[in-house]
């Protein structure tokens, strides 16, 4: 994985810190998220098979009571991070874990900027199989960075 720049890093953890206000406003629970105070940083999920074999860990990790479901949010600022092997890892980990006791499948928050967006929807609903399009939130960040 590539070293992000000072900027795309300051802008990778604004998008993180919008993910977590959206995540709290919704009535999840927030459980971690990287970089963001008052969280512990999030813990790898495990690998079943896809792209380069690693564990990813997401930026948000979050419990929605209302669906009983896990809740994955991932923060992409587009500078080179939405097809990379670990970027495309990323997504069918993340789309690949369930609840332990009710089986529910977790739902994957990806926030990218707006001028991102098309492309990353466009991106995701060729790599990711249709079945899983509704597992998939895009979040549009916010433009003031």
């Amino acid at each position: 994985m590539q070293k992000r720049s000072d900027q795309d890093a300051a802008h990778h953890q604004q998008l993180v810190s919008e993910l977590v206000a959206l995540f709290v406003d919704s009535g999840f629970l927030v459980s971690s998220a990287d970089g963001v105070a008052g969280y512990s940083p999030t813990l790898e999920l495990p690998n079943d098979g896809y792209g380069d074999q690693e564990d990813k860990a997401p930026d948000v990790y979050a419990y929605d009571p209302a669906t009983e479901r896990y809740v994955i949010g991932e923060a992409k600022t587009g500078i080179g991070d939405l097809e990379t092997e670990h970027a495309l890892t990323q997504y069918n980990v993340f789309l690949d874990q369930y609840h332990h006791r009710t089986g529910n499948r977790s739902r994957v928050y990806f926030i990218v900027p707006s001028a991102f967006v098309a492309e990353f929807n466009t991106l995701i609903t060729h790599y990711i199989h249709r079945e899983l399009w509704g597992d998939v939130v895009v979040v549009r960040g916010r433009e003031d960075v």
